[in-house]
C-alpha cells in the first residue's frame, strides 16, 4: 500500500493505524508516499505500523526497488 499522510478527509497516521490493527492487512506492507519530510514525520510513520517511508517527488528507481523488496 502507497499511503500519503495528507489526504482530504483523512489522516493518513490513523489510516495506517487502522490498517496495522485489521488482521487482514496487518503484514501488508504500507510505504508512506508524502510531501512532509521530516524526522518527526519518519518517526510517527514507524510508531503506527508503517514499513517504511518515502519522500515525494520519488525517483523512480527508489519506488520501484521499494515495491520490489516487498513484493517478494
Amino acid at each position: 500500500i502507497l499511503l500519503d499522510i495528507n489526504m482530504p478527509n483523512a489522516n493518513g497516521y490513523s489510516v495506517c493505524q487502522f490498517l496495522r490493527n485489521s488482521p487482514v492487512f496487518e503484514k501488508t506492507p504500507i510505504i508512506i508516499l508524502t510531501g512532509q519530510d521530516t524526522n518527526i514525520d519518519r518517526a510517527r510513520a514507524k510508531l503506527v505500523g508503517a514499513t517504511d517511508f518515502l519522500a515525494k517527488p520519488p525517483e523512480a528507481k527508489i519506488l520501484l526497488s521499494l515495491i520490489e523488496k516487498y513484493l517478494s
